[in-house]
């Protein structure tokens, strides 16, 4: 194929090659990033808080919710469906739980990943633009507002991957210990 056809389809594929290009790049510096965590075995990625206070020395308090479009009280639309707040001493991961456990489970691993990469988002929300999810938290201690946004911008991309990445080590380490539980062996000797 030949003339100005030929050349969109080649400019496409050129774009898409240089996107993959950039974003095999950010998986590998991902991985890289996570084995060098040296992250517990574990069976769900909510089981990371410990590590993850024990790797910033400061509380992290998960804050599951569950909208209710039926109640006036309860969040409303405008409220993100996983959040990472900060004040001067706690951390608060907000996450859905009106989903199904495994999204659940990414969007927490999502706002851990922002917590680890130290990622800062560029423009705070305002307690007001929060959909009701800090009534508890008095808004003037808040630090940091981060919530799941387009992924477009290159921290959510990044986010994004390094959360996937915890919850494939979440299920490796199922598996190793799936593994070594069937191995009559490998019981008598890891008692």
């Amino acid at each position: 194929m030949t003339g100005p056809r030929a050349s969109i389809l080649r400019g496409s594929r050129m774009r898409r090659s240089r996107r993959d290009r950039a974003a095999d790049e950010v998986e590998r510096r991902s991985r890289a990033f996570v084995a060098e965590l040296d992250l517990p075995p574990v069976d769900s990625v909510l089981d990371l808080v410990p590590f993850m206070e024990n790797r910033f020395g400061r509380s992290i308090r998960l804050m599951p919710f569950t909208p209710d479009p039926a109640d006036a009280d309860s969040l409303d639309a405008s409220a993100p469906c996983g959040m990472w707040l900060a004040t001067k001493t706690t951390d608060y991961v907000f996450y859905d739980t009106g989903i199904s456990r495994a999204h659940a489970e990414i969007i927490v691993g999502h706002e851990f990943a922002h917590m680890l990469k130290r990622h800062r988002g560029r423009t705070p929300a305002g307690s007001g633009d929060l959909g009701g999810l800090i009534t508890g938290i008095d808004p003037s201690t808040v630090q940091l507002v981060l919530g799941r946004t387009r992924y477009n911008e290159p921290e959510e991309f990044e986010a994004e991957m390094l959360g996937s990445l915890l919850q494939e080590h979440v299920s490796t380490s199922r598996t190793s210990r799936a593994r070594r539980d069937s191995d009559p062996i490998a019981r008598t000797l890891l008692r």
